[in-house]
């Protein structure tokens, strides 16, 4: 099995350019191969996404204004692991309620992924929600771009279709697809339990690598 390594290459310089509201920029100068280099990087606090699928083959989506990229994008729900303390599947089925109103009885990990290594210290864990339910009182009010957002349950074969056609490109919702195909196919090969251990998340906590909550 192959596997990502932890290596720690000497910082000599150290610095915060940009202090978010959910993230910073920081900026390091380390030695590699006898050079000094100097790199500037997201400080993320990570995510979590969903991945939910109903008796029908449909996923359930939403369509979300990014104004980073100037679109209203279709996305799985999703959200910053911005409070502390919070447990990461407990965030996921928060998010999943808030955005779509609808709570889920069978939970898996399905895909962790670095989001933007080059860039970000971003790690997302995406999870398989299966067995959903409206709550009776439907979705909480949101606000901002979550302010009546759409709500979709969407077929796979149309998603798949989208995602060829280039005519989607949210990395959660188009990598968390083909996992999801394959975990229909071989649940035992494609799925872990909702709980298990996330080493790559554990591994950039341990380096000071992750935005926390400000107290």
């Amino acid at each position: 099995m192959i596997s990502d390594r932890v290596v720690s290459y000497p910082i000599t310089e150290r610095k915060t350019v940009f202090d978010g509201l959910v993230w910073d920029v920081r900026r390091d100068v380390f030695e590699l191969n006898s050079e000094n280099l100097t790199r500037d990087y997201i400080v993320h606090p990570g995510a979590v996404a969903v991945i939910a699928l109903n008796e029908s083959g449909e996923l359930l989506l939403i369509e979300q204004y990014r104004h980073a990229q100037g679109k209203i994008m279709w996305e799985v729900p999703a959200g910053l692991m911005d409070l502390a303390n919070e447990d990461p599947l407990e965030t996921a089925k928060r998010e999943l309620y808030e955005e779509t109103g609808y709570l889920a009885k069978t939970w898996n990990v399905l895909l962790d992924l670095a989001n933007t290594p080059g860039g970000s210290t971003e790690q997302i864990r995406i999870y398989f929600a299966q067995d959903l339910n409206l709550h009776p009182d439907g979705r909480p009010t949101g606000d901002a771009e979550e302010l009546d957002m759409p709500v979709h349950w969407i077929p796979i074969p149309d998603v798949l279709e989208s995602i060829r056609r280039g005519a989607v490109t949210n990395p959660q919702l188009v990598a968390g697809t083909h996992a999801a195909l394959i975990a229909m196919a071989e649940p035992d090969l494609a799925l872990r339990s909702a709980d298990a251990p996330w080493h790559a998340r554990e591994d950039i906590l341990a380096s000071e690598r992750v935005w926390l909550p400000r107290t």
